[in-house]
This record gives structure tokens, sequence and C-alpha cells, in this order.
């Protein structure tokens, strides 16, 4: 519980006191932490989670449920620390002073998943990449550079960068999962990043135009009626729109959860009262079970 409430401190705080960083970056590879089965043999599939600004891998993790889930299941999971306060997306980390971020997260990730794959930890062809908030726009733009390394893409709470910044164009069509809410105070559904209510950071492109850029990268002609998912809370809690695109290349997984009344909250979330400002999680899905469930069903294209 303790950890649950840091975390929620720091994301509330926006605060670089939060973030957990290696003395030496070009080591964190090795300093990674890292969820494995107990009696694995061989490279597993693997999710990467990349936490939120001002937040660790450590907390990201004693946070979420995937840990456990992912080993049941015969996955590792990875939980790596950005540099600085923010991961070096290459857009919003341009609106804030060098000092918030480090030189170069492309490489960083690239040299994250060269040490899993050659320590026999990963498996090259599974690789899932995950992404909360800022991290979740770090993961955005890892795939835009390094399409051909992931079996799929999963970005909560995060938006694509504007359409002015230089273009995005993954080397080939990648399974994709965006789950944002309607009300989100900060990474909002237009495409707005606000910090503290007031300050907008960045204009960034709207989940729906999010949603849209994936269906043309993996060359999906259309949109199926979007379907109302089970509640499993309260009436006033918010609901779970799935928006599934149809006919996609190789035929991806093109996905958008449209949490209808949700605020910058992971799915499933506990209703602590620290994260009230934050806005409203839904009860009808749960973010780990989530993750797996996509990592297992992607079909991959290499």
């Amino acid at each position: 519980m303790l950890h649950r409430w840091l975390g929620a401190a720091c994301a509330l705080l926006f605060t670089a006191a939060c973030a957990v960083a290696s003395a030496d970056p070009e080591n964190r590879a090795a300093q990674t932490l890292i969820d494995r089965p107990a009696a694995a043999h061989g490279p597993l599939p693997t999710i990467i989670v990349l936490h939120g600004a001002g937040l660790s891998g450590a907390l990201t993790r004693n946070m979420m449920a995937l840990p456990k889930l992912a080993k049941e299941a015969g996955f590792v999971v990875a939980f790596p620390d950005a540099v600085g306060l923010v991961w070096n997306e290459a857009s919003l980390a341009r609106e804030l002073p060098s000092a918030f971020y480090g030189p170069d997260d492309v490489a960083l990730l690239d040299g994250l998943i060269d040490h899993l794959v050659k320590g026999g930890i990963a498996d090259p062809a599974a690789i899932h990449l995950v992404g909360i908030s800022n991290g979740g726009m770090m993961a955005a733009h890892y795939a835009c550079q390094r399409a051909e390394r992931l079996a799929s893409l999963m970005l909560f709470k995060a938006t694509m960068p504007p359409a002015s910044d230089p273009p995005c164009t993954p080397a080939r069509p990648l399974p994709v999962m965006l789950v944002a809410g309607t009300e989100d105070p900060v990474v909002r559904w237009d495409g707005n990043v606000v910090l503290g209510g007031a300050v907008t950071l960045q204009r960034r492109r709207s989940i729906p135009e999010s949603f849209a850029f994936w269906q043309a990268a993996n060359g999906c002609t259309r949109v199926a009626p979007a379907e109302p998912l089970p509640r499993r809370g309260a009436l006033d809690q918010p609901d779970v729109l799935l928006h599934r695109a149809e006919a996609c290349r190789h035929g991806v997984a093109t996905w958008l959860y449209e949490v209808r009344g949700g605020g910058h909250r992971l799915p499933g979330g506990e209703e602590l009262s620290l994260l009230r400002i934050l806005g409203r999680a839904t009860p009808d899905l749960e973010t780990s079970a989530m993750i797996l469930a996509f990592a297992r069903g992607a079909k991959t294209t290499h």
C-alpha cells in the first residue's frame, strides 16, 4: 500500500525528486528490474513496461499485478527506468529543460532489448512494449523507430506526437492497443498535455487522431461498431467502449478502449483518495490482465 501512495504522490507532484535513476546510464539494462518464471528455460516472450513521468520502474511494478500474472503465463516482464524525470521521446521532452531527460532513450531501449536477448531471457520475436502516460509517448516513439523489434505496442493514457513533428513511419504493421479516458485531466482526450490543470505543455494528436494514425499505419480499412464492455461496477462509474479496426494488414489487432468518464488512471485502479484529482478509474477492466491478454493474442509479422 505504501508503494501505491508514493506512486500516486509522485504522479500528482510531477517532481524530479520522485525519479529513480542509476548513477551510470550505460549500465541501465543490467540494473533493470526483471521478473522471470522460476522454471524458465530458454528465451521467453517479454513485456517491457515504461513508467510515467516522475515515477520509476520499481514504483510501477509495485502498483501492478503483472509480474505475478506474467510468471504464471510464462512471460518475462522488465521495468526499466528513464534517465531523468521524463522519457526523451523527442517531442514533449523538447518543451522541458534538457536536465529533465536523458540524451537518447531509443538507444537505451535498444540496449535493454539486446541485453535481454543476448542473455537468453527474451525471445526476440516476442517483445511487447507497454507505455503509461509519458512512458506511452516514449513507447510510441520507439515503435515509430523500431517497429521491426516489437511484437505489439500498448499505450495507456498517451497520445501520438503532433502531426507537425517529424513523420512516424513504422517499418511494418504492428498490433496496437490504446487505452484512454475521455475525462483525463493530464493527457486529455483532445491531445492537450496539461500540468496542474492549468498549464498546457503540448498539443499532441487527440486520442481519436492517434487511433486513426495506427489504423492508417496498419492499413486498416474500416472500424467495427463500438462494443460496450460488460459492466462490473456501479452504473455511475466510468464504462468502456471497445473500438476495433478491421481488415488490417496481416490481421494485426488495432484497438482503442474508450473509458467514458475515465481520468488519468489505469483501468481497475484502486479508489485512493489521493488519486481523485486525476479522475476516475473504471472497474470494468484490469490493466495487467489486459496487457497479458493482448500480448498473448498478438499476431506478429516478423
